[in-house]
């Protein structure tokens, strides 16, 4: 039984890695040959990355093709002082954060190789921006929300953003926010002041398109992961004293039981509320269909918590 569960938990690891590797190869592939050829921005470190690596290239004025040597290795110096901090939230979590981060890395170091792989192109070898801004998002949309849903992410400001919202509480909508709305003021800025094609127009065009591609990824990783989206959870049910007992067991955030009554059958009945993870909310209704058939359940999608709710979004 013991090599059955531990065998289980090789393939589990196994698999989480294969996604890890091959998410974060495609976002640094898809930043290398779709949206930095554009002048445009990915989110987070990355971005970051690339702001002041064409800040550096505003100052030297020079034929200085950033993105195919030194991206990578900038991307990289960012991300250690998260790395560090992922290994607060969790040893596997930080693990998994530096073999992202390690690919990130390799792939952004051979931008050039992927930008001559370059998609969407016209006839006269420009870039299609509109097409490529929709991929790019959908893809790092796909791309993060795997790996989030396997506990482990790209690294960045997102390892910080979910240390501060399962230690203190803080939204990680916000934090991202602040974050993508920094790199666009600033991309904007660099468009500007670009000196072979700044212009006013071009920097609303940077803003625009980045914040489409920021937009689209935000919903799309939404749809894909989850596990910040909450629900309350309402169970009606004759069985109440088994289901909060099953309950109690299985659920890390607690519940509130009230009596009541059938309209129509006149019984007595349980009502039994509960918050849990939208992602967890699938598994606890099977649960309780197993101990009462009957149960009559309603979830309804919660925006704000105020007291203390334990989120087990990063397995340790």
């Amino acid at each position: 039984m013991n090599n059955l569960s531990n065998n289980k938990k090789v393939q589990s690891t196994t698999y989480t890695i294969v996604i890890i590797v091959f998410a974060s190869f495609v976002l640094s592939v898809v930043t290398s040959s779709l949206i930095d050829p554009l002048g445009l921005y990915a989110g987070g470190v990355t971005g970051l990355a690339q702001i002041i690596l064409n800040a550096i290239g505003l100052i030297v004025k020079g034929d200085w093709n950033y993105y195919k040597d030194f991206l990578g290795i900038l991307n990289l110096i960012f991300l250690i002082p998260f790395n560090i901090l992922a290994f607060k939230l969790s040893k596997k979590y930080a693990i998994y954060t530096f073999i992202s981060s390690v690919v990130q890395t390799i792939t952004l170091s051979f931008g050039s190789f992927w930008v001559s792989l370059g998609m969407f192109r016209n006839a006269d070898g420009t870039y299609e921006i509109l097409s490529c801004v929709l991929v790019s998002a959908i893809a790092g949309g796909i791309m993060n929300g795997l790996m989030m849903s396997r506990g482990a992410t790209s690294g960045g400001i997102i390892t910080l953003a979910q240390y501060l919202n399962l230690k203190l509480g803080k939204s990680v909508g916000t934090i991202n926010l602040l974050v993508c709305s920094l790199i666009i003021l600033f991309g904007s800025l660099i468009s500007f002041f670009e000196p072979s094609t700044g212009s006013f127009g071009a920097a609303v065009t940077t803003a625009l398109y980045t914040i489409v591609f920021f937009m689209l990824s935000s919903l799309v990783l939404d749809y894909v992961h989850t596990s910040y989206n909450k629900v309350k959870l309402e169970i009606v049910t004759e069985k109440g004293d088994e289901v909060a007992s099953m309950l109690i067991e299985k659920l890390p955030h607690g519940l509130t039981i009230q009596k009541g009554k059938g309209g129509y059958t006149g019984r007595d009945k349980n009502i039994l509320i509960i918050v849990v993870q939208k992602n967890e909310s699938n598994y606890y209704c099977n649960e309780i269909l197993k101990i009462d058939q009957s149960a009559f359940m309603t979830i309804i999608p919660i925006t704000k918590i105020i007291g203390r709710f334990n989120a087990q979004i990063i397995d340790k």
